[in-house]
């Protein structure tokens, strides 16, 4: 297999909610495996979280996520990483906006730039900011 780079983010009990939430928005294959179907020790009432999930779209992008063990310290979600979303694909990165945009926080709407690109910052309902650049500039 070829090596790649991409998200993997750790929630609290809501990654199979998130991938979900993210498939309906960017489209693509979901595979999830749980804590039960590997026989991996969980958290008690917690054996049918995401282990491992992940999120394959048309497009190429990739996000894995899991559940993190309620004994682990919580992650301060938003505040260190945001995902990014880039390309000139004006029409299919706009669609990813929107369908992203549902129950989000708008930080900054999906506006032109004076240079001709669209930008705009969200958060979606998870607490993982998205930031998107639609145009040529990198």
């Amino acid at each position: 297999m070829k090596a790649d780079l991409s998200a993997y983010i750790s929630f609290a009990g809501q990654a199979r909610q998130a991938l979900t939430y993210y498939r309906d928005a960017l489209g693509g294959e979901l595979d999830i495996e749980t804590f039960a179907a590997w026989e991996v020790p969980a958290d008690p009432g917690h054996e049918q979280d995401v282990l491992y999930g992940v999120l394959r779209t048309p497009d190429g992008f990739v996000l894995r996520a899991t559940d993190r063990p309620l004994s682990e310290k919580p992650v301060a979600v938003g505040s260190a990483v945001a995902l990014c979303l880039n390309g000139e694909e004006r029409e299919r990165l706009t669609d990813c906006w929107k369908g992203l945009a549902r129950g989000a926080q708008i930080i900054e709407p999906l506006l032109e730039t004076p240079w001709g690109d669209l930008n705009g910052v969200l958060v979606d309902p998870f607490g993982i900011r998205w930031i998107f650049n639609i145009g040529t500039s990198q």
